[in-house]
């Protein structure tokens, strides 16, 4: 939706969408409210991967736009929300209300401080069952630590699923990863490029919807990210 009759769009919201039908439009929701309260040109894009509820209806109603994306996967789906992408900026964090989309401010606030704008959990609040120990203690933690000393990056949350970014800045990176690895490999191709990434705190809330078990598969989607990490430093993709 864009919020004036000015053609020039000023931030995509790309949320990646897979049986959120309980969720979506309150996401959808905040970003359009973000939009009025910051005078930002805004357009939200939803990418349904193949969902088998209302998701892509109740999106339309919401106020997005839905982009139907048959390769399946989370990666698949930004990659295609990207490609579509018409605004200067383009910001994504996933569907199921987890992550707090009012927050889109601290984002606009910091837009001029770096080539990519990194939500960490970590630094900012993670609310009561919103992550589970393994992933908490170990797993990111884990990935962040490995990401940091092969590729030279200082922060404190590599898994984060809420980031912003200028558009022009990836029009000559060319994405690859489909699955969950996606959010490693957007780091990499970032810090291969020489393009400053900054953290900012954001909130991780519960995973708003009841019907469906969470996307994320912890041991074969930490492999991922690890084999990811390891093949880029190595093989030099």
């Amino acid at each position: 939706m864009i919020n004036s009759s000015d053609n020039k769009i000023d931030l995509t919201v790309v949320i990646p969408c897979l049986n959120e039908e309980e969720t979506i439009a309150a996401c959808i929701i905040k970003c359009l409210k973000i939009f009025e309260k910051l005078k930002i040109n805004g357009e939200v894009i939803v990418v349904d991967n193949n969902s088998t509820d209302l998701s892509s209806e109740i999106a339309q109603k919401a106020g997005a736009k839905v982009i139907l994306n048959n390769i399946k996967g989370y990666g698949a789906s930004l990659i295609t929300g990207f490609k579509h992408a018409n605004g200067e900026y383009i910001l994504y964090a996933d569907g199921d209300n987890s992550y707090d989309f009012t927050e889109i401010e601290r984002f606009w606030q910091k837009k001029s401080s770096g080539y990519l704008i990194l939500g960490s959990r970590f630094k900012g609040d993670i609310h009561e069952g919103a992550m589970p120990p393994l992933h908490r203690y170990f797993g990111t933690p884990f990935l962040t630590c490995i990401i940091n000393l092969l590729y030279g990056i200082k922060i404190s949350d590599s898994q984060s699923g809420m980031r912003m970014f200028k558009k022009s800045d990836i029009k000559d990176i060319s994405f690859e990863s489909e699955g969950m690895e996606f959010a490693s490999e957007i780091l990499i191709k970032f810090a291969k490029n020489h393009l400053k990434i900054t953290e900012i705190p954001i909130s991780l809330y519960k995973d708003g919807r009841t019907k469906h078990s969470p996307h994320l598969r912890p041991f074969k989607d930490g492999f991922r990210h690890l084999f990811y990490m390891l093949k880029c430093k190595f093989i030099n993709v």
